[in-house]
């Protein structure tokens, strides 16, 4: 065993270099708890224009030739730094990468991405020699855009870096069609029922799921929903083959950017021991929001992407009952499907002062309303781990959730104080409906009201306690990459 681990972080996307989701806050974060605890960790992503770009980064003066024949392609590694101890590769190949967009634009994928991340992950496993050294012991490669690179490690030979897969999101199966197999470059046996065959296309999540050494997923309970036909998407009868090696690890937050003691986003700070910066908060973007602040009446806040897994059909069908019989204010920021966006803006016209609706994405806004919230929502169909829920216990705020994925294990149903003196943290519901939604926001309704707000106010605080840190999450990976390297 090696005297110090080394791992390697293969993403598409990393904060705060690139982002479209909280995968890049994954690649971003778990590094740096890495580092923390003496592992020698490294990060490579494509190098967008737009990260190239970015304050630090410089040329590492490092060519590869990726591929041959027909499909052979240049690429050059640059180089920067996510902390004094984690450094990042960025693969710059202009003509997959200087572009507008990471997977795609105007709300269309790029037709060739699936060409773009074989290339990186053949580039990626070329470069694992060339950043530091003797090549990782590990390489944790993250969805599908990064799939491809666990049977490119196999064909390295017994000696290469073992490779770990892990699953953010089944639903995105990152297909392609069979004529990719002249760009892939595997031998034919790997494009079988057994291999990347995906009911006549090829699926580069699938690539991971079988070729990988372990496979972990962002929840225990999406480790167990992904092997079931509803969330499965096909693979579920795969994965229940390839159980013996799933794992799930809860994602984490970094507590250095999610902190109200601390934040510069929102206008006063507090801590879980003095809510008075919470109370003020919330009274400033009552205020800047244009709602009314009525006795009693709880603020609910959803920030979030505006799509079908979030729930936001419940949302749509519910908010007036929640405004008109609960009393509540609903706030909601994000973008997505027009239809969702129209239909909350009509809710939001027709009850000022009651509801507010902004459909953008902002970073200072979205901590506003984590330390504005009283309850935050999260509805979703499906959420393998999920980061709002994590933010707003943090934030002292209460979340309203069903009981799927990380939301199950990340969240207590409200019964008062538990048996080991933890108090409960949430609201959660089961079945996707209305009528299950709804119940759930008024026994949070009739929380806010007791005893005064007591109850309430305590349960803000202890909400606060909770630790969710990347610390946690990378004890368990390292456990995991302990046991890989002792067995190789």
């Amino acid at each position: 065993m090696p005297s110090k681990l080394k791992v390697v972080i293969a993403a598409s996307e990393v904060t705060p270099l690139a982002q479209t989701g909280g995968l890049a806050e994954v690649a971003g974060s778990l590094p740096l708890a890495f580092a923390e605890l003496g592992v020698e960790a490294a990060v490579i992503m494509p190098g967008y224009s737009s990260a190239i770009a970015r304050p630090g980064i410089e040329d590492a003066g490092i060519d590869l030739e990726v591929g041959e024949g027909a499909e052979a392609a240049a690429c050059r590694l640059y180089r920067g730094r996510l902390s004094d101890k984690v450094p990042v590769w960025l693969v710059r190949c202009d003509r997959y990468f200087a572009r507008e967009g990471l997977y795609g634009a105007g709300g269309d994928a790029f037709p060739d991405n699936p060409e773009r991340f074989a290339f990186f992950c053949k580039a990626a496993v070329k470069a694992l020699g060339r950043i530091g050294g003797q090549p990782p012991d590990i390489v944790l490669a993250n969805d599908w855009q990064t799939g491809l690179m666990m049977p490119y490690l196999l064909l390295e030979g017994p000696g290469a870096p073992k490779g770990v897969f892990v699953i953010h999101n089944q639903g995105f199966l990152g297909l392609a069609p069979q004529e990719a197999r002249a760009f892939i470059g595997l031998p034919e046996s790997f494009y079988g029922i057994d291999g990347l065959e995906y009911f006549g296309l090829l699926s580069y999540l699938k690539a991971g799921i079988v070729y990988s050494r372990t496979l972990v997923t962002v929840s225990p309970t999406y480790a167990k929903e992904i092997q079931t036909p509803e969330f499965g998407h096909g693979l579920d009868g795969l994965l229940r083959e390839h159980s013996f090696k799933l794992h799930g690890i809860l994602n984490g937050v970094d507590y250095r950017v999610w902190n109200p003691a601390t934040d510069p986003h929102i206008p006063f700070n507090y801590t879980s021991g003095n809510l008075e910066g919470k109370i003020r908060c919330r009274e400033a973007f009552m205020n800047s929001a244009g709602l009314e602040d009525s006795p009693g009446s709880p603020l609910f806040v959803m920030v979030s992407r505006l799509t079908a897994q979030k729930g936001i059909s419940l949302l749509v069908e519910a908010a007036q009952d929640m405004m008109d019989v609960l009393d509540a204010r609903i706030a909601i920021l994000g973008t997505g499907d027009p239809w969702f966006e129209s239909q909350l803006s009509g809710l939001a016209g027709a009850n000022p002062g009651r509801m507010w609706l902004k459909l953008d994405f902002s970073t200072s806004l979205s901590h506003l309303m984590m330390a504005a919230a009283d309850f935050v929502l999260v509805p979703s169909t499906y959420e393998p781990c999920g980061l709002s829920q994590l933010y707003a216990l943090r934030y002292g705020a209460i979340p309203v959730v069903r009981t799927i994925g990380g939301l199950n294990d990340t969240v207590r149903d409200f019964a008062g104080s538990s048996p080991d003196g933890r108090w409960d943290t949430g609201f959660k519901f089961g079945a996707f409906n209305r009528h299950a939604f709804f119940r759930a926001a008024r026994r949070a309704a009739e929380l806010y009201r007791q005893d005064g707000g007591q109850v309430f106010s305590a349960m803000c605080s202890n909400n606060m306690r909770e630790d969710f840190s990347w610390r946690t999450s990378a004890l368990s990976y390292y456990s995991l990459f302990l046991n890989i390297v002792k067995s190789a």
